[in-house]
């Protein structure tokens, strides 16, 4: 009896360690966020820079940082102490994942607007035409009039800009229809142009449109906002950056 007894209570104890081993403290998190906010996809959960917090990204949103017991956490950036100041810390997994998918792109799916000379560098682009920001990038692809002084463009300094769509009101929105409308077009270009400089143009559409797909990508990448610059050596720009400032980042 007391043999019987001691090889159930060992039983129980190995499916305790059991059950405790599939429940990992990256399950706790997703399910905790999960049902929370079951609105949002919740994704790369895995041990932060910041140590005893655990991240986990919101899949077209921020990356959150959350407490081990998923009670507590925080929204935002890391920013790296440095001696010339702050810098924003990007996650090195994150830099490589982009880098990888950035590399599996079809430049036949973006819109590209590539110099006329040697192309220095390629940059993809997560653009909206109803973001005033990727329509201020947009007006300076080429030499362009500030403070009353010309300034070279994007593609003046080598830079080819290959627009993927991302509209921020989300697949479906009036602003995906404008998108979908520039990737439907003939002309994909002047279309695009069109489209960002407020000018009226046919609503179009069309089978196999890469709308949707460009918006679930951008999850992927961890776009938030529009519009964002993937930078070839996989890191991403937040927001409009200057023609001379972006070269400067580039190293061309």
């Amino acid at each position: 009896m007391l043999k019987q007894f001691a090889v159930g209570i060992c039983a129980l104890l190995g499916a305790a360690t059991v059950s405790a081993q599939e429940t990992s403290t990256e399950d706790k998190i997703i399910k905790a966020l999960s049902e929370a906010r079951p609105d949002f996809e919740f994704t790369d959960v895995r041990p932060s820079p910041i140590d005893g917090l655990y991240q986990a990204r919101v899949v077209g949103g921020p990356v959150l940082y959350v407490t081990p017991e998923a009670d507590l956490m925080i929204a935002g950036e890391i920013f790296a102490v440095e001696k010339g100041g702050f810098a924003r810390y990007e996650d090195p997994a994150m830099i490589e994942q982009r880098k990888q998918l950035a590399a599996s792109l079809d430049e036949k799916d973006s819109i590209a607007f590539a110099p006329e000379g040697e192309t220095k560098a390629v940059v993809y682009v997560f653009t909206d035409v109803d973001c005033g920001f990727c329509r201020r990038l947009h007006s300076q692809l080429n030499e362009y009039q500030d403070g009353g002084s010309t300034k070279p463009g994007y593609n003046d300094l080598g830079i080819e800009i290959r627009y993927l769509a991302y509209p921020r009101a989300g697949v479906g929105s009036p602003s995906a229809q404008k998108l979908e409308t520039a990737w439907c077009a003939e002309d994909q270009q002047e279309t695009l142009d069109r489209l960002k400089n407020l000018q009226s143009v046919e609503t179009k559409s069309c089978e196999n449109n890469p709308v949707a797909e460009h918006y679930r990508l951008g999850g992927e990448f961890g776009v938030s906002g529009t519009p964002a610059l993937v930078l070839p050596n996989g890191k991403m720009q937040a927001g409009y950056v200057p023609p001379e400032q972006l070269a400067e980042i580039l190293g061309i």
